[in-house]
């Protein structure tokens, strides 16, 4: 009798939000396990990968008060 073992595929991540930049794309992800990924397309960015420290541009930057103005914004218009 043969038995079929499945791999459990990974969760993809959910894309929360992407945010432009004249020249990059900053995007925001939710993991399988229910972290925040923030990512970007620029070159420093990807230099960090085997880092240590959580990796960060200032294109995650910008990206995230935007984030951060957008989510204060909305709150407060619809408690009004």
């Amino acid at each position: 009798m043969a038995i079929r073992l499945r791999r459990r595929r990974e969760p993809e991540n959910e894309v929360l939000g992407v945010y432009t930049f004249p020249s990059r794309t900053v995007q925001v992800l939710r993991t399988g396990d229910d972290r925040i990924l923030w990512t970007c397309d620029c070159e420093r960015f990807r230099r960090q990968h085997g880092a240590r420290e959580p990796l960060w541009c200032k294109h995650i930057a910008k990206a995230a008060a935007r984030r951060s103005l957008e989510r204060l914004t909305r709150r407060v218009a619809t408690r009004t």
